[in-house]
C-alpha cells in the first residue's frame, strides 16, 4: 500500500542540509507500523514527503502503486498540534465534515460518515460543541474522527498523542488500536515514545541520526490482542523496548562526539521547505 524507494531530501536553500538519505521500506495493506529515531533525525521531513507536502530530492513514494506528487486523495494525516488543525469557529460536526465537502461527497453520505466517525471515537454527543469547549484529548479525538470519516487508504500520524497527559495518551492509544482493527486502514505512526511504538506497532522502523537511513526494521512479535497492563508487563515487551532503545542510543553515538549533527535538520524542518 505504501512504498518508499531511495527517498532522499536535501534542503538546498539552507547550506545543503541533507536530512534523508536513501530511505527504503514498505507498509503492507492494513498494517500498522511505527517509526522512531533520535530527536531531530528527520522524522517530520519523512512524514511530509510521504504526505506529499514536501518534494523529495531523490527517490519516490507510492500509495497503492501511484506515485505521490502532492497530497494523495487516499491519504489522511493526524498531526500532533490538534488545536491548530481544528477551526475554533466551526462545530465539531463541521470540522469533521470539512474534508468530505472538499471531496464533494453528497450531503446524505457526509452526515452518515460524520455520525459514524464521531460515534467511533466516543464523541457522538459532542457534535454541536466547538473545539475550544473540549479537553485536549477530546480535541484529538475530533482530529482522528475527521481522518477516519475521510475513509483513507493510508493514515499518517505525526506524534498524535504527545501533547496530552499520560492517562489520556493511553486511552487514545487503545482507541487507535480499536479503530485500526475495525477499519483495517494502513497506518504509519511517527513517535518519540519507544514504549508507544512497541505497544502499537506490528513493526517498528528505527531511523538513524541525520542524514537519515533505516537503521532497523523490527517485527514486533507480541500477541495481536494488546492492553495497557498485560502487554506492557510482559517480559517480551521489556525485551523489545530495550532493543529499540539500544538502537536509538547507537544511532546517537554514531554522530561525531560533541557535535549535534541533527540541529541543522531540526532548523530546516521548522522553517519549512
Amino acid at each position: 500500500m505504501l512504498e518508499i524507494t531511495g527517498l532522499g531530501k536535501v534542503y538546498e536553500g539552507r547550506g545543503g542540509v541533507e536530512a534523508l538519505r536513501k530511505i527504503d521500506f514498505r507498509v503492507a495493506d492494513g498494517d500498522l507500523v511505527c517509526v522512531v529515531g533520535p530527536s531531530g533525525c528527520g522524522k517530520t521531513t519523512l512524514l511530509k514527503c510521504l504526505a506529499g507536502l514536501l518534494s523529495p530530492t531523490t527517490g519516490e513514494v507510492r500509495v497503492a502503486g501511484r506515485r505521490v506528487t502532492g497530497p494523495p486523495p487516499g491519504m489522511a494525516v493526524v498531526f500532533q498540534e490538534y488545536g491548530r488543525s481544528l477551526f475554533p469557529w466551526m462545530t465539531v460536526r463541521k470540522n469533521v465534515e470539512l474534508p468530505l465537502r472538499e471531496k464533494k461527497v453528497p450531503a446524505p453520505r457526509r452526515r452518515e460518515l460524520v455520525e459514524e466517525a464521531l460515534s467511533a471515537v466516543g464523541l457522538a454527543g459532542a457534535a454541536v460543541a466547538h473545539p475550544w469547549q473540549l479537553s485536549g484529548g477530546m480535541q484529538q479525538r475530533v482530529a482522528i474522527a475527521r481522518a477516519i470519516a475521510y475513509e483513507p487508504q493510508v493514515l499518517l500520524m505525526d506524534e498524535p498523542f504527545a501533547a496530552v497527559d499520560a492517562q489520556t495518551r493511553a486511552e487514545l492509544e487503545d482507541l487507535l488500536l480499536t479503530l485500526w482493527r475495525r477499519l483495517g486502514v494502513t497506518t504509519l505512526l511517527v513517535t518519540h515514545d519507544i514504549d508507544e511504538a512497541v505497544y502499537l506497532g506490528r513493526r517498528v522502523i528505527v531511523l538513524s541520526s541525520a542524514p537519515t537511513v533505516v537503521q532497523e526494521d523490527l517485527p514486533i512479535d507480541l500477541p495481536a490482542a494488546r492492553d495497557q497492563i498485560t502487554t506492557r508487563s510482559a517480559p517480551r515487551f521489556a525485551e523489545l523496548r530495550a532493543h529499540v532503545y539500544a538502537q536509538i542510543k547507537q544511532a546517537k553515538n554514531g554522530a561525531a562526539a560533541g557535535v549535534d549533527q541533527d540541529a541543522p535538520v531540526r532548523a530546516a524542518e521548522q522553517s519549512g521547505p
